[in-house]
Formats: structure tokens, C-alpha cells, sequence
């Protein structure tokens, strides 16, 4: 297993921490906020046609870089540690969905424009609480009815792919552009992490169209890409949580002497560390085996989320204890990154279903 990124890998990497800090620091995600904006249209244009980042995973036959698993890992590492706002992880998982399926005329009208960045694409994963959606032939007419929740990016998407079963349908565009009027309505939800966009997908006998291929599996593998997506995001913000307490623990003085000369702190700090070394460690390999071991990739994705998650999640607590009084105020930056960790700990499933789909993969 090789942990080190290479040359091509290094340089994507830094071209977007670069992007990151002059274009959308931890500022603009406060101005998100108070604008109630889900994200910036600038920035999303930004990180899709200079950085092609919407099309790192996209064949290079319909527009994409055909970067690889990898490439899209060291991406979202970096967008990770600056909590950038986008609707870039809805897209790729269901870009990937297409990919899998065997719906040419599907691939052909909708993969080149996702990997342009002129298209939002989400998977409407029927695994939120209260989630179903039935389908209905009459005549050849096929309607969508039920209602998903949370959907990434659900109430900005241009293209909304909808799994009933094992069969995943794409809802009539009409219907997406008309949210109203054909039997589709998108209601933006309040989510706790701030850089999420998150909606209730509700539909009423709306047009959709059955695509073809083996759903289950193009869903399986968007799961296990989710799964990767979403153990790269917090192993790049819990490196930002580390940095930021470990900067802090150099300047913050009390008895005379910084807080990150006593012990309490440097344990932590120590703890903290070694649980991030174990999981990007773990997110490295899945990355590789994402590209050269396809067979082993869904358990190593699911091993490297499940380790990064709820270390991040404990990570970000950490952050904010260890910065004292000031981590406590909302003005702190800790704050974002807490809601953050609680977010990527149950999104697309939470530790309790990770581990039995881990444990269903291993055939224990």
C-alpha cells in the first residue's frame, strides 16, 4: 500500500488548497450563511472549468479527466479541510450511478455537461428516515410517487435520479425545472452543518423514465464512492481541526506558560494525531484499491469511513474544548467544523449502518 500521493496527485493538491485559500476561505462559508445562499454559483464554476473537479471520475469519452478514485480523494481532502459549500459530492455520486448503468443515451445526454460543471446532478438515496418512492406503469407512462429525505443539493439539481428497488429512474427534466406543476416539490431543509445543502424531495405521479442496467449494483458502488467521498472530506478537516488547536496550544498562555507545555493537552493533541494517522492511512488505501482493486474497494471504503468519521467527529469536540472560553462562541471557527463532523458521521448512512455493511461485505 503506498500512502504517499504522487507527482500528479501532489500537484492537484496543491492547485486546490491554493484555490481553497484565495477563494473561498472560512469567510466565505459565514457569508453563506448569512446570505442563506447553499453556495457560491462563482466558486462552483471556478472548481469545475479551471480545476475540472465535477469531472475527475467521468470517462474522458463523455468529457471527463478520467482521473480515477484517487484523484477525486486528494480533491476532497483539500475541499474538506476549508469546508467548501458545493454541490460537488451530490454530482459525482450520480455521475457514478450513470457510469455503472447501461443507459447510453442517458451517458451520452447527461455525463458531459455534469463533468463541465454546467450540469447538477444528486442521487436521491432512499435510505433517510421516512424515505419511500413507488413507481407506477400506466401504458408505458412511468410515474415516480412517495418522497426522499435529505437529498444532497435536492432543491438546486438539475438532474434528479431517483433508485425504487433495484431500478434507478431519471425524473423527466420538466418536472425538475417546474418543481410545481408536475407532481414534484423541493423543500430545502435546515441542516446543521452549513456547508451542506440539504431538501425533501416529494413526488406526486411525477414523470420519470427507467433507465437501464443493474441498479443495485451502479447503487452499490455510488454507496462505497460515498462512503470514500465522505472519509476524504473529514480527513481533510480533522488535519484542519489538528492545525488549528496545535497553533493554538503555541500562543494560548496560562500559569505562565503555554497550554500545550501541560500534559492534558499534549495527550490530546498526541490522541488526536494518531487517530488521523490511522485514518488517512486507511482512506490511502482505499483510494488505491478504488483504482487498481476494484474487488476490495467497497471494504476498504467502508473501513477508512468508519475510522475517519467518528474520529472526526471527536476531533472537532476536542477543538473546541481545548480552545477554551473562545471555542465556545460561535465566532470561532471550531463551531463550523463540529456541525461538520456530525454531519459526515451520519450522511449516506450512519456508524451503526456502516459497520453491519461492512460486516455483510466480510461475510461475518
Amino acid at each position: 500500500m503506498a500512502l504517499i500521493l504522487t507527482e500528479d496527485e501532489q500537484a492537484l493538491a496543491e492547485s486546490v488548497r491554493k484555490f481553497v485559500s484565495d477563494r473561498s476561505p472560512l469567510t466565505s462559508l459565514r457569508q453563506l450563511i448569512s446570505s442563506g445562499q447553499p453556495y457560491d454559483p462563482d466558486v462552483w464554476k471556478q472548481m469545475t472549468a479551471q480545476l475540472g473537479l465535477a469531472g475527475l471520475t467521468v470517462a474522458e469519452e463523455y468529457g471527463g479527466a478520467g482521473a480515477g478514485v484517487s484523484a477525486l480523494s486528494v480533491a476532497l481532502t483539500e475541499l474538506g479541510a476549508g469546508l467548501v459549500a458545493s454541490p460537488l459530492l451530490g454530482t459525482v455520486l450520480a455521475a457514478e450511478v450513470l457510469q455503472r448503468l447501461d443507459d447510453d443515451a442517458a451517458k451520452q445526454e447527461l455525463l458531459p455537461g455534469i463533468a463541465a460543471g454546467e450540469v447538477i446532478a444528486t442521487l436521491a438515496l432512499t435510505s433517510g428516515f421516512g424515505s419511500h418512492v413507488t413507481a407506477s406503469d400506466s401504458a408505458g407512462d412511468v410515474t415516480l410517487t412517495g418522497n426522499v429525505s435529505p437529498v444532497l443539493n435536492g432543491a438546486e439539481a438539475n438532474v434528479l435520479l431517483v433508485p425504487v428497488g433495484n431500478v434507478v429512474y431519471l425524473v423527466d427534466g420538466a418536472a425538475v425545472q417546474d418543481s410545481t406543476g408536475a407532481g414534484l416539490t423541493r423543500t430545502r431543509l435546515t441542516a446543521v452543518d452549513h456547508s451542506r445543502s440539504l431538501a425533501r424531495i416529494t413526488l406526486v405521479g411525477t414523470p420519470a423514465r427507467a433507465l437501464a442496467g443493474d441498479g443495485g449494483a451502479a447503487l452499490a458502488a455510488a454507496q462505497d464512492l460515498g462512503n470514500l467521498a465522505l472519509a476524504a472530506e473529514s480527513a481533510g478537516a480533522m488535519r484542519a481541526c489538528i492545525e488549528m488547536t496545535s497553533s493554538y496550544a503555541k500562543i494560548r498562555v496560562a500559569f505562565g506558560q503555554p497550554i500545550g507545555a501541560f500534559q492534558a493537552v499534549k495527550h490530546k493533541l498526541a490522541d488526536m494525531q494518531k487517530a488521523w494517522e490511522l485514518g488517512y492511512a486507511a482512506l490511502r488505501d482505499a483510494a488505491r484499491a478504488g483504482d487498481e482493486e476494484p474487488g476490495r474497494f467497497g471494504v476498504a471504503a467502508s473501513v477508512a469511513r468508519v475510522l475517519l468519521a467518528q474520529a472526526y467527529a471527536e476531533a472537532a469536540v476536542d477543538t473546541v474544548h481545548l480552545h477554551g472560553g473562545i471555542g465556545f462562541t460561535w465566532e470561532h471557527d471550531a463551531h463550523l467544523y463540529y456541525k461538520n463532523g456530525l454531519s459526515n458521521k451520519v450522511l449516506l448512512g450512519a456508524p451503526g449502518e456502516q459497520l453491519d455493511r461492512l460486516a455483510d461485505a466480510l461475510g461475518i
